[in-house]
């Protein structure tokens, strides 16, 4: 009936192992602090080691149990439980000493930042004990993580190739890779949580301290699909809800490869699964829209002098060198202003000239922004005149000529530009000239049409 008894002190080892933190630190605080006042402070700080002491021995003693009962291996605990008592040792050895000397005792604080670094040390393995080995460096960059000299514990997310998913091999292809970025900082060797593996097929089939983690083709009664549906704040989910979680996609992967057989070898196209529960992984080779380059970034002072004399500036996004600038507060720019804009001529991606009293002249200068992605020429006087230099301008894809004079015929001095998408005509010559475009390039003339239905006719 009492038999729970020492197995409960056990688990108050991570309660008890604080209090002789503090009362140890204060002690070595205290002789730092003393000086030549040590008389007036050694009863405080013989009262430090005293009660550290005491509780580093109880906490040794639930340390101890701990490990009895919760199963922990030896080679997992034997540095920070010996390490334990040397401390609890060394904390009643120097509360003896302070106790018997008669004035400062000799080298004091030598000894006490010695007695600080035995102390760190201890705290430091059972802190890895319960969160890892690379508790601290995990938050690290993977570049960081290697200088450092650990192993990264970046895991690359699942991707599948699109077009033969089938061939690829259900475990080492698929599940390793979402156990290994969601499971694998906790379960791998080094670091045997629950005494499971979850880094290896022969891990994963011996199970862990609690049995199998596979039952058969049965998700439900499998602790590896189990665990990861309950409720995050039971005691039972995994990962910890302070860990990243599994998408609900990768969660049904394990639990199709679990219904097909928990197979090593067997490919995707051997299950049940159809390409719906592999399409979120697929890889996507996305272009940036704006052109990859390396540029330094405009000083923020110089972007302040921008802002100041009326254009509205912007990086693209967070840490980009690449600026959006727009005359929507500066209508009265004209050809002649284009030297304020000097400054930023490599790092203009996005350039927004609406409403502005520019004419065909500017684009001369235009054409020097070697950058530029995104051009708005919109309801400005221009003709088009001249349009063919922005042929210069390598990376532009949008061209917005809305409301303005430019005809078809000088659009076509930009057939043939290798980079450009589509040009915007809306109300202007260009559009209404009724012509349909052979561009290399997107026309977009606004002029749409629906076809009629035959409700349209219905009287009523």
């Amino acid at each position: 009936m009492i038999d729970f008894i020492l197995p409960l002190f056990g688990r108050f080892h991570p309660i008890l192992v604080h209090m002789p933190i503090g009362f140890l630190v204060f002690g070595v605080i205290l002789i730092f602090w003393a000086g030549k006042k040590y008389s007036v402070y050694s009863p405080i700080i013989q009262l430090a080691f005293l009660l550290g002491g005491i509780s580093a021995l109880l906490a040794s003693i639930s340390g101890f149990l701990q490990y009895q009962n919760e199963g922990y291996s030896w080679d997992t605990v034997k540095f920070h439980l010996i390490l334990g008592i040397f401390t609890t040792l060394l904390s009643f050895g120097l509360w003896y000493h302070l106790k018997r000397a008669a004035a400062t005792p000799t080298k004091l604080k030598i000894k006490g930042a010695s007695f600080m670094m035995i102390l760190t040390l201890t705290g430091h393995l059972g802190g890895s004990i319960t969160h890892g080995d690379d508790y601290f460096t995990e938050v690290l960059p993977p570049e960081l993580q290697a200088f450092l000299g650990g192993e990264t514990s970046y895991a690359e997310p699942l991707e599948l190739p699109a077009d033969n998913w089938e061939e690829v091999e259900f475990y080492t292809g698929a599940i390793q890779p979402i156990l290994d970025q969601n499971c694998k900082s906790c379960h791998n060797p080094k670091k045997l949580k629950g005494e499971l593996d979850l880094s290896t097929f022969k891990g994963i089939q011996k199970g862990g301290e609690d049995g199998e983690i596979l039952e058969g083709q049965n998700p439900e009664k499998s602790a590896l699909f189990a665990r990861l549906i309950l409720p995050e704040d039971d005691d039972d989910h995994m990962p910890p809800k302070d860990k990243r979680q599994p998408r609900k996609e990768e969660i049904e992967l394990i639990k199709a490869w679990i219904e097909s057989g928990s197979s090593e070898k067997a490919k995707l196209g051997e299950s049940s699964i159809n390409v719906s529960m592999v399409e979120p992984f697929f890889k996507k080779n996305e272009k940036p829209f704006y052109p990859v380059v390396e540029v330094a970034k405009l000083p923020l002072d110089s972007i302040s002098i921008l802002r100041d004399q009326g254009f509205f500036a912007e990086v693209v996004k967070k840490d980009s060198p690449l600026l959006k600038i727009s005359c929507v507060n500066f209508p009265a720019f004209s050809d002649s202003d284009w030297q304020l804009l000097q400054s930023a001529k490599d790092q203009i991606v996005y350039l927004d000239l609406t409403g502005t009293a520019i004419t065909d002249s500017i684009l001369e200068q235009i054409a020097t922004l070697p950058h530029l992605t995104v051009l708005k020429l919109n309801q400005t006087s221009i003709e088009g005149v001249g349009m063919e230099k922005l042929v210069g301008n390598k990376n532009l894809k949008l061209l917005y000529i809305n409301d303005t004079k430019v005809t078809f015929d000088k659009l076509g001095s930009l057939d043939g530009h290798p980079t450009l998408e589509k040009v915007f005509a809306f109300d202007s010559p260009a559009a209404d000239s009724g012509r349909s475009s052979q561009f290399s390039f997107h026309l977009e003339t606004g002029n749409l049409s629906l076809p009629p239905l035959a409700t349209d006719t219905i009287v009523y």
